[in-house]
C-alpha cells in the first residue's frame, strides 16, 4: 500500500463519494445540499487530499490541513476529513492514514493535531487509540 496526494482524476473519484461520507462522518445530522463544503475547507485550511492505493486502486483518503489556533500564537494540523472505501474497511487502512497524517505533520514541526468528530461515529474509537483525547464539547438542545 502507498500513500501520496491525490492526482486531478482520484479528486473526482473523492467528489463523488462526497455525500456518502458526509452521511458517514456525520451521522445523517447533516443532510441535504453541502455542495462546495470541502471546497471552501481546503481554501480556508490550505488543505490537501492524500489516497491509500493497493495495486493501482483507492482504498481511501485523508484531507490534511492547518489553523491557527485564535486562543494561541501556533499553527497546528488539521485533518479534516477521512474515508475508508467499505470493501478495505476493517484492513487498517483507517490507521495507516492517519499515521501518515500524523508523520507528515512531525516532519513540519508542527506541535499539534486536532479533528472534529461526530458523537457516536465509530472512527473516535480510532482517534482514541492513537492518542487524540477531548478539548472542547459542543452542546445541542431541540427547541
Amino acid at each position: 500500500m502507498m500513500i501520496r496526494r491525490a492526482t486531478n482524476q482520484e479528486l473526482h473519484l473523492i467528489q463523488s463519494y462526497g455525500p456518502i461520507v458526509q452521511q458517514e462522518a456525520t451521522l445523517g445530522y447533516l443532510s441535504g445540499n453541502q455542495q462546495g463544503i470541502n471546497d471552501d475547507m481546503t481554501l480556508f485550511y490550505q488543505g490537501e487530499y492524500h489516497v491509500l492505493i493497493e495495486n493501482g486502486v483507492v482504498c481511501g483518503w485523508i484531507l490534511i490541513g492547518e489553523t491557527n489556533l485564535p486562543y494561541e500564537q501556533e499553527v497546528i494540523g488539521m485533518i479534516l476529513e477521512i474515508y475508508v472505501i467499505p470493501r478495505w474497511r476493517k484492513h487498517g487502512c483507517g490507521e495507516l492514514l492517519m499515521r501518515y497524517a500524523l508523520d507528515f505533520y512531525k516532519r513540519k514541526n508542527f506541535k499539534r493535531v486536532q479533528l472534529n468528530v461526530f458523537a457516536g461515529n465509530q472512527a473516535k474509537k480510532l482517534y482514541d487509540k492513537l492518542g487524540f483525547y477531548e478539548v472542547s464539547t459542543l452542546m445541542e438542545k431541540n427547541i
